[in-house]
């Protein structure tokens, strides 16, 4: 007796130990998993959150350098080692931004210049105009060369030669030019003259004279496409051909804004111009198509002192500098700005100019140097920017745009985030308005009308489907399913329609049948009458859809729905990535609303039965209402399944960044969006850090989901848990 109490204590004492051990192992799981959640979430917002980080202006030094000629041009070298000035005078002087400040090189170019252009605020090629009607061009380099480990750089001077632009030889007041596939554009008022002259290689090419006025200004776009004069109040547009130069249009400024012109400039890549009005706004103006033509117009003002503008040579970022020492810093697109007050600074501005890098702001008042320090990682990334409407060069409105690279060298990333996130929402709305249905209806069938032997099949075959890679699913959708829906498109739309239609009719059918004809065929059997009746369905389909088209459409359903709708249609639209994700989220919801159904205690339906209730009752008012809770986070689920998913909409879908309910027409998603173009973004940069982002928004949305999916079904089982 004594031997069997022990044996019993020392049981209990094991199973203690056991329960124990296992209580503390799914604790312990639970919390690891929490902290990888608390982990992944913190570094998603550790890698987000420099986006959103202030600019910071600091002045550096004062320069001991002092200037008694008027300025041309500000400048630094790419490696913010060395500075450069050239004057209106014609000496460009060299000195060093390192250490001690001291001059370098300082050479006389050319005597008693009349003007001077650069088409780069950067260190590059530069002309002065002359007063015999000549231009005369040079080029600065920086060379860089190593000495005892330590890396320098030595300026380079060359004369690249002169043309004469004005052939009755009169001063030239007024210069502009442009370098282009091997062209060059050269603009030069002379007098009441506009002379422009085109020169490919050494072969002048084109040589024309416009009539002007002696306070003309000038600018040539960087493409040397267009040239800009402004004169009096007007904005005169000139298109620059091999046939010509002809005037595009004329735009009276004071008529449109109210106030009157002063000066311009042009902002990063040249599509933008910037012009000063007499009340110191500064308005932004860039062609937009109206009527199937290109048109200057007024896209934003910002609200801006008199003052001096300098502008970013590959962002669209401008500063102005007001006499009183206040520094605006402004991204043009976004209208963000950022102020700064440098009270020492409070003079008369000669002239500034950005570093290469933009990380620098060389600043001349009353010949005296100062630089300042910028850190402004990413202007082009702002709330604003992220989630509201802006209006981009070259779109005839503001917009959602996401357009994260180009191959031009001036381009500046849109990077709304509206259009991708809409797009996950519209692929899960479509693949759940297709899986919703079957899953749930199946799930119903299996678990309580399905005889049991006929269970043991069905409900194994469709976890399986699970199993299956969503590369292939994703590779079989665009290449195979995405044609045939193209080529089909009467007999798809056919077999949505009829099915359900014909399911119904079968239903009604059945039920009229009498009693000793439905019990001659066994639990289960009217499936192999269903699966014939689907198969001559779709064969039916596929063989009336061409007389439909052919009679109806007009001979092709693509043109009908693309002219006579005026809906786009792409191969790869939501329709097929619909079906190829709700093939892949239908086994998930399934399975979880058939289990939550099938464990609805037998009682509840015997006892529904025996209280004269009959089968369909019993199922929508006991069982559905008692599975309530599972069968919302099996479409919770589902519905986190298709937000997630990456292979299929990354192969299904066109990738375009649209956003319209139109079914015809392709999307992209966050995941898609991350997996495309992560592989070509720049550590750091903000294309990079706004992925981050997207990936943060999608695992937000994913948390979401499931606390509102164990929120519900915690209320739906304490509602119905008295059942």
């Amino acid at each position: 007796m004594a031997n069997a109490t022990n044996a019993l204590m020392q049981g209990d004492s094991r199973r203690r130990f056991t329960d124990k051990l296992a209580r503390l192992s799914v604790t312990g799981g639970g919390l690891v998993v929490l902290f990888a959640l608390l982990l992944i979430f913190f570094y998603l917002a550790y890698v987000v959150l420099p986006l959103f980080k202030s600019p910071e202006v600091t002045v550096n030094k004062a320069l001991d350098l002092t200037f008694h000629q008027q300025p041309a041009q500000l400048g630094v070298d790419e490696n913010g080692q060395l500075g450069f000035r050239y004057s209106q005078s014609g000496a460009l002087t060299i000195f060093s931004l390192e250490g001690k400040d001291k001059v370098v090189m300082r050479q006389q170019l050319t005597d008693s210049p009349t003007s001077f252009f650069a088409q780069h605020t950067t260190a590059g090629i530069t002309a002065y105009g002359l007063s015999d009607g000549s231009v005369v061009f040079h080029r600065l380099r920086f060379i860089s060369h190593y000495t005892d480990g330590k890396r320098s750089f030595t300026p380079d001077i060359k004369m690249l030669g002169s043309v004469q632009l004005s052939l009755v030889k009169k001063p030239i007041t007024q210069l502009s030019f442009s370098d282009h596939n091997d062209a060059r554009i050269i603009a030069g008022l002379s007098g009441d003259q506009i002379h422009v002259l085109v020169e490919k290689g050494d072969v002048e090419t084109l040589r024309t004279v416009i009539d002007s006025d002696p306070s003309a200004k000038i600018l040539v776009t960087p493409n040397g496409r267009k040239l800009f004069e402004l004169v009096g109040n007007n904005l005169n547009v000139y298109a620059i051909s091999s046939s010509g130069v002809q005037r595009r249009e004329s735009v009276d400024i004071d008529l449109v804004t109210g106030h009157k012109p002063t000066g311009m400039a042009l902002l990063a890549g040249g599509h933008s111009l910037l012009i000063r009005l007499d009340n110191g706004t500064i308005g932004q103006w860039f062609d937009v198509v109206k009527a199937k033509a290109r048109s200057m117009t007024l896209a934003r003002e910002f609200p801006t002192v008199k003052g001096d503008l300098a502008v970013e040579a590959h962002r669209n970022v401008f500063a102005n500098l007001a006499p009183d020492g206040v520094l605006s810093l402004w991204h043009a697109p976004s209208e963000s700005r950022d102020v700064f007050d440098f009270p020492q600074l409070a003079s008369s501005v000669d002239m500034m100019a950005f570093s290469p890098r933009a990380d620098r702001l060389l600043i001349e008042q009353q010949g005296r140097l100062d630089l300042l320090t910028v850190d402004n990682p990413h202007p082009d990334v702002s709330i604003r920017s992220l989630w509201q409407q802006i209006w981009y060069e070259g779109y005839s409105e503001p917009d959602y745009v996401w357009q994260s690279t180009s191959g031009n060298e001036s381009f500046e990333g849109k990077l709304s985030v509206v259009p991708i996130v809409f797009g996950t929402i519209k692929v899960a709305a479509f693949s759940l308005i297709f899986a919703v249905p079957l899953a749930i209806g199946g799930a119903i069938y299996t678990a309580y009308f399905m005889p049991s032997r006929l269970r043991k099949v069905v409900k194994p075959t469709i976890e399986i489907m699970e199993a299956l890679p969503t590369v292939i699913l994703g590779f079989l959708a665009g290449l195979w399913l995405a044609p045939i829906i193209e080529k089909n498109l009467p007999a798809v739309f056919l077999i949505f329609v009829s099915l359900p239609i014909s399911f119904l009719l079968v239903a009604l059918v059945w039920a009229e049948l009498p009693k000793k004809w439905r019990r001659k065929i066994p639990d289960g059997g009217h499936l192999f009458l269903l699966i014939p009746l689907i198969l001559s369905l779709g064969y039916l389909a596929f063989i009336v859809g061409p007389y439909i088209e052919q009679h109806f459409l007009g001979g092709d359903s693509r043109v009908f729905v693309t002219d006579v709708l005026g809906v786009n249609f792409d191969q790869r639209n939501a329709i097929v990535v619909g079906l190829a994700m709700g093939f892949a989220v239908i086994p998930t919801i399934f399975t979880i609303a058939e289990d939550a159904i099938f464990s609805v205690p037998s009682h509840l339906t015997n006892g529904s039965l025996a209280l004269g209730a009959t089968h369909w009752q019993t199922l929508t008012r006991v069982v559905l209402l008692t599975a309530s809770p599972g069968i919302f986070s099996a479409i919770m689920m589902g519905l986190g399944r298709a937000v997630g998913e990456t292979m299929i909409v990354l192969m299904a879908t066109g990738n375009t960044q649209l956003m319209e309910w139109n079914p015809f027409e392709g999307l992209r998603t966050l995941s898609a969006n991350i997996a495309v173009e992560m592989p070509e973004s720049e550590v750091g940069s903000s294309h990079y850090r706004v992925l981050f982002l997207t990936a943060f928004i999608l695992f937000s949305f994913t948390f979401l989901f499931n606390t509102v999916a164990e929120f519900v079904r915690q209320r739906l089982r304490d509602k119905y848990r008295a059942l």
